[in-house]
Parts: C-alpha cells; sequence; structure tokens
C-alpha cells in the first residue's frame, strides 16, 4: 500500500467517522498519461458511489488548469464523479481548484468534494473581480533571470529553483502566475513540469512590461565606514557606472531585506533620520540584486535598474535608460 493510500484511510476515518474500503478498477480506456500518474480506485462516499483517482509517488504538483484537465478526462470516461487524491496542494492552488469546482482530498488537510463534504484547514481569500495585475518579486526575478543570465526553457521545474533560489513549492506558484498572464506555456517532459515561453529576448521584455514592478520596496539613509560586500550598486549610482550621466552626491546600494537587517544588528552601519547626514542610501529590494547580475556584481542588473528608475521625473535619466534598453544583448 502507498503512503498517500495509507493516509487517505487514516484521515478518511477521522474526517467522515467511516471507513473507506478501496477497490482496484481496471482502467484500459483510460490513457496512457492518466494511467501512468494516477492508481483509480472505487469506493463509497457518503452512500455513492465515486471514483478516487490517487497520484502516484515521484510527480511533481501540478498546475489548477492541468488537475482540472485531469479531473475532466476522468470524468468523461469513468461516467461517475472523480475525486483526485493529491500528496500536496499550496493554499493558492486550492483557491483555484474550488473555484474551478475540482473536487480533491490533500490527506491530513484538505478535502473539497462539492455537495458532499468541504474540509479546508487554512483560511484563504476569495477575493471577486481583483486579479494580480503585477507579477510577484519570485515571478518577475525568474523571468529577468531567464532574459539576462540563462535561458530557462525546456529545464525541468526543480532545476530552474536551484538556479533563481526559491523553493520548490515557490516556483510552482511562479509557473502558474506566468502561464496565467500569457507569458509562457507548461508543458510536462516525462515527469517533469517545464516551461515554454513562445517569444524571446526584447519581444518578450516588451510583452513583460506591463507585468513589471520596481525592485525597490523602501529606501534607508546609513552611516558606514564603507560599503559592506553585500551591496551592490544601484540607482544613480548604477546608471552612472553604465552611461555618461553624473552620480548624485549620495552613492546608492541595493540590498535584499535579510542582509540589510542582518549588517544593521551587527553594526556595519547605523541608520540615519535623512540624507543629510548619511553617506549613503540603500535600497531594500524585494529579490536579491546579485542573482541576477552575475558575479562580482560591478552594478545591479540592466532590466531591474531601468525598473526602479522608469518613474523617475528626470528627463536626462530617461534618455540614458532607453539608450541602455537599446544596449542590451537579447
Amino acid at each position: 500500500m502507498s503512503a498517500l493510500k495509507k493516509q487517505l484511510h487514516s484521515y478518511w476515518e477521522t474526517l467522515a467517522g467511516d471507513r473507506l474500503e478501496l477497490v482496484a478498477e481496471d482502467t484500459p480506456s483510460l490513457p496512457l498519461f492518466i494511467r501512468d500518474r494516477y492508481q483509480v480506485f472505487s469506493a463509497r462516499l457518503f452512500g455513492r458511489k465515486s471514483f478516487l483517482a490517487i497520484e502516484k509517488e515521484g510527480w511533481e504538483t501540478g498546475s489548477p488548469a492541468e488537475y482540472r484537465k485531469h479531473s475532466d478526462t476522468l470524468n468523461l470516461l469513468l461516467h461517475e464523479p472523480v475525486v483526485l487524491v493529491l500528496p500536496l496542494l499550496p493554499s493558492y492552488a486550492r483557491n483555484r481548484m474550488v473555484q474551478m469546482s475540482t473536487p480533491f482530498i490533500v490527506p491530513g488537510s484538505q478535502t473539497f468534494i462539492p455537495t458532499s463534504l468541504i474540509d479546508l484547514r487554512e483560511r484563504f481569500p476569495q477575493p471577486k473581480g481583483k486579479q494580480r495585475h503585477t507579477l510577484s518579486p519570485a515571478a518577475q526575478c525568474t523571468v529577468l533571470y531567464h532574459l539576462l543570465r540563462q535561458p530557462l526553457a525546456e529545464i525541468p521545474l526543480k532545476e530552474i529553483a536551484h538556479h533563481v533560489q526559491y523553493s520548490p513549492m515557490m516556483m510552482t506558484k511562479v509557473k502558474d502566475e506566468l502561464e496565467a498572464a500569457g507569458i509562457c506555456k507548461i508543458v510536462r517532459r516525462n515527469r517533469s513540469i517545464v516551461l515554454d515561453f513562445p517569444i524571446s529576448g526584447r519581444a518578450l521584455w516588451e510583452q513583460l512590461m506591463p507585468f513589471l514592478t520596481s525592485p525597490v520596496k523602501k529606501t534607508r539613509w546609513v552611516q558606514w565606514p564603507c560599503p559592506i560586500p553585500s551591496a551592490v550598486p544601484a540607482g544613480i549610482s548604477a546608471l552612472s557606472r553604465l552611461s555618461i550621466i553624473n552620480d548624485d552626491r549620495l552613492p546608492t546600494y541595493a540590498l535584499t531585506l535579510r542582509a540589510f537587517q542582518h549588517s544593521l544588528e551587527h553594526g556595519k552601519y547605523v541608520g540615519c533620520p535623512d540624507a543629510e547626514t548619511a553617506a549613503a542610501r540603500i535600497e531594500v529590494w524585494s529579490y536579491d540584486p546579485r542573482l541576477l547580475s552575475g558575479a562580482p556584481p560591478a552594478t545591479v542588473d540592466t532590466l531591474s535598474l531601468y525598473l526602479s528608475l522608469r518613474d523617475s521625473p528626470d528627463e536626462r535619466v530617461q534618455q540614458q535608460l532607453e539608450h541602455l534598453i537599446g544596449e542590451v544583448r537579447w
């Protein structure tokens, strides 16, 4: 008996107060990709015959759209209600599955069987008429990495997570975001999920522009004897190194929030109330500026720099930014 099947038995008895009797089904009529991924059982759920499609071990978590497609295929061919039994389902994916009325069970935590049983342990919002119009920092960082550092198409999602230094669960969310925005398509290669970008280079950058935001979360002024090693020249300081524009009186550097707080706590610098008494301006970024810049980073990457300064009212800055984008080797 698989670990997931054992978990299902225990969970169902606790949840419904009834022992779950599973009967293995012979399903030669199902497509091969469904038979490879799921083992199908019949059972009586609340007095009604249903099918349970238990996901086999070794598969990466699919997108809500992918699970919906599997559910539709199973319902069409088995002519009975089908519930997907999954080992893991992040809350954002669960929210979408509920919206699409896709029945599922995640033993030990979550159940959604419309008209029969709903057990969603975590609270989650269901905003009406609101959609994300910009990418999350992780999604933005990933697609900029694809443009600047290394093409991520046809690379398994787990490898992409390693490259961009996010968790596999976060990368599952990222792929859903990019797919929902129409930036890429999700393709399965054997047991791995890969990203397929229909366009590339400057054309992709232009498509991305409405979804991208400044990486700068907040700015702070500090006093320090010298820049700390993890600080990367940013803002006008970076633009002055990459163009003919002059630097500001105060140099600007970028840090992640974790690096900023760590250095502050260890006395690498002290905060200042304003620019008059400061030695430097710190931009706290929503993703690691060093990841996209290479090593050692001379400045923050060109595309993130553009995004951080594109709202500047200074016409000279705008001219140099446009020149900078024109110099990018897509």
